[in-house]
């Protein structure tokens, strides 16, 4: 079923799908953040959303490293994404730099962005919902 579903939409489901995981693990990231507003020495993390997210619709990797022990560290990406450190905010006196106003910003903005995902993919499914419907007709 899943290669006739491939077949069918390509690349958008996966897509979608490592677009809503991208959105769900950067939200872990801001909240956080905020969550460590107030923590000395804490530096915010975040997540570069739009490299994360064209290494997923652009599957063809064609230097991918190969992991041959297990106790290799897969730096391929499809593990996950990899957190960086987020200078956007000014480093308070207690080595902070956590603004809580840009992070909130953030979150909402992330929020937007899973919405649009899942409604992007709730409406694929039901596509498929209503092929195997109208094709038993």
């Amino acid at each position: 079923m899943s290669k006739l579903i491939d077949s069918i939409f390509g690349e958008t489901l996966p897509g979608l799908q490592r677009a809503l995981d991208l959105s769900y693990r950067r939200n872990e990231a801001i909240t956080s953040n905020i969550a460590n507003a107030e923590t000395p020495q804490y530096r915010a993390v975040d997540l570069n959303f739009a490299n994360e997210l064209d290494r997923a619709f652009n599957q063809q990797e064609q230097n991918a490293l190969a992991i041959t022990n297990p106790g290799h560290m897969d730096v391929s990406g499809k593990s996950g994404a990899h957190l960086v450190q987020d200078y956007s905010g000014a480093t308070k006196p207690d080595g902070n730099n956590v603004d809580i106003d840009i992070q909130m910003g953030r979150l909402a903005y992330n929020s937007g962005k899973f919405s649009l995902a899942a409604n992007l993919m709730r409406r694929q499914m039901q596509f498929i919902k209503n092929a195997i419907r109208e094709g038993g007709r």
